[in-house]
């Protein structure tokens, strides 16, 4: 389902599948994540280029899991990467059989990772990114919690928030090899800034009550509660077993 704001459009899925974002600037489009699927994400950005006039010239990932930056890496589309440097380690050092595992869901080749990021423009940048557009900021910044490499940014004027999977809405977290105190840590420092919405990794865009409910799920989750029967009403449920 596609929602557009203030010069943003999200695209959220009701199976729970990880979200993409694209921010119009003066003269182009930016995508945060990218979905694991190259021809959906040819798609989307056709889509909002066709919606705008714009060209997608910029992509930014908020962290290294394929179902948030394949849909690019395998793409034929020509944009800009930037990427945090531990989000390229991470990618670099995936398993051949997780590649093998993601190609047969996705029906594609994803064996050749390696290859695929040698084709494209990649800008790496530390713990933090800082951008100015004409009238608009990106601040980026990593996090960890949900994974070491987990960054969130902030657009302004708007005061938007790019969660990636530090933040999910009404989907269960992965929470595979999470650090748990400090993603609270973490979710609960973004509770402190100015935020006009929220653009989860996974689900339907909301306010500062995603993060609110994100805090208390894995607080919960830190309790043993049995997660799946508390938030029965939460999307991927087999997520719950993975952790």
């Amino acid at each position: 389902m596609l929602e557009s704001y203030e010069g943003i459009h999200n695209f959220w899925f009701e199976n729970g599948a990880s979200s993409v974002t694209f921010l119009e600037y003066d003269d182009g489009l930016i995508a945060f994540d990218s979905s694991l699927y190259p021809k959906k994400f040819e798609e989307m950005s056709q889509v909002i280029e066709e919606k705008t006039s714009k060209k997608l010239k910029k992509v930014f990932f908020t962290h290294f899991h394929p179902d948030h930056t394949f849909g690019c890496l395998f793409s034929k589309i020509n944009a800009d990467i930037f990427i945090n440097s531990k989000t390229l380690e991470l990618t670099l050092n995936i398993d051949k059989e997780f590649l093998r595992e993601s190609s047969q869901i996705a029906d594609f080749n994803f064996n050749n990772l390696k290859e695929a990021l040698n084709k494209k423009n990649i800008y790496v940048f530390e713990r933090s990114i800082y951008s100015i557009l004409h009238n608009q900021i990106i601040i980026g910044e990593n996090l960890d919690g949900h994974t070491i490499d987990s960054t969130i940014f902030v657009i302004k004027p708007q005061n938007y928030i790019i969660t990636g999977d530090l933040v999910f809405s009404n989907v269960h977290a992965e929470i595979l090899n999470s650090n748990l105190d400090e993603w609270i840590s973490k979710l609960q420092q973004m509770e402190k800034l100015q935020i006009e919405k929220v653009f989860p990794g996974h689900g339907k865009v909301g306010t500062k009550t995603l993060i609110k409910e994100q805090i208390k799920y894995l607080k919960d989750k830190k309790k043993g509660t049995p997660l799946e029967k508390k938030y029965s009403q939460y999307l991927l449920p087999e997520l719950t077993y993975l952790t």
